[in-house]
């Protein structure tokens, strides 16, 4: 693995704008590196790296891994994946994250990577919306301004733990930029049209809540799942499928095309409930500590 020479990179970074899915901006205490993939002296792609601080040291981040090897080429991967890890040591990283693809998920874990997170996406039925329709005992409504201020603290709380739990973030990272900066946007009052942030009732009760973000891609919208939890009394009473139901049925008419929602790894039961509900996985999201 070299350091990609700079027409290289320009030619790449030109290719990928071309396509419609331009290289990332690098965080705001971020450094990246892009680097040429070999594999038995071929090049057979690049990646972009970035390094970020972290507990006790730094991380490496692949933001993006673009390559020609066939996802079946096992023995290839586990090469790449240990010049991956031997770079990220090479650089002082701490530890070593990467997405991919699902089928490539095996070859990461086999080398003693950890599943942090699931991207998974439906495409909804426009003309329809049958999906999780059988229960219907959860309406949802959007969240009053009390409701929204309480909210915002309570989400911090979740998503930090879930994203520690998960290994998406290390335990004490503090302060998570990114996060703060959605939180603020919904903090607005009122807030930016684009954001969904609704209260799930069964008889008027509310016993849940769920926050999203409406995205125009192609000419249609989309929509990006942040969280959604039910109230501790309320769990253990079958509402999660109701209230998914509920939910489908406000994105339907709203004329949401596509959903994607990230599923944290320990979460499995919350993963086979989309699945079932026809949602395919997009990503997997994988962690390794680095001796």
């Amino acid at each position: 693995m070299l350091a990609m020479p700079g027409p290289e990179l320009a030619a790449w970074r030109e290719a990928r704008a071309a396509d419609g899915s331009p290289l990332p901006e690098p965080a705001r205490d971020g450094t990246q590196e892009a680097v040429t993939l070999e594999v038995e002296g071929v090049a057979v792609g690049g990646a972009l790296l970035e390094l970020t601080p972290d507990v006790g040291g730094t991380r490496c981040s692949v933001r993006v891994l673009q390559t020609t090897l066939p996802r079946d080429a096992d023995e290839h991967w586990a090469a790449a994946v240990a010049a991956l890890e031997a770079h990220g040591r090479g650089l002082g990283a701490a530890v070593l994250v990467v997405g991919v693809a699902p089928e490539l998920a095996r070859v990461f874990t086999a080398a003693g990577f950890l599943a942090t997170m699931t991207g998974i996406g439906k495409r909804l039925d426009p003309g329809s919306a049958p999906e999780l329709q059988e229960d219907r005992r959860v309406a949802v409504r959007p969240m009053t301004r009390e409701e929204r201020e309480r909210y915002v603290v309570d989400v911090r709380g979740l998503l930090t733990d879930g994203m520690e739990r998960a290994g998406v973030v290390s335990p004490a990272a503090g302060r998570n930029e990114e996060l703060e900066e959605r939180l603020a946007r919904v903090s607005l009052d009122p807030p930016p049209e684009d954001e969904m942030l609704m209260v799930a009732e069964v008889d008027g009760t509310p016993v849940g809540r769920a926050w999203g973000t409406f995205v125009e891609r192609d000419g249609a919208l989309d929509f990006l799942g942040h969280s959604i939890d039910l109230f501790p009394e309320h769990r253990g009473q079958g509402l999660t499928k109701s209230f998914l139901g509920a939910l489908r049925r406000h994105a339907h008419e709203v004329g949401v095309r596509d959903v994607h929602l990230r599923v944290y790894g320990h979460a499995e039961s919350a993963r086979r409930t989309f699945v079932a509900a026809g949602a395919g996985v997009g990503d997997v999201h994988l962690r390794k500590e680095l001796d």
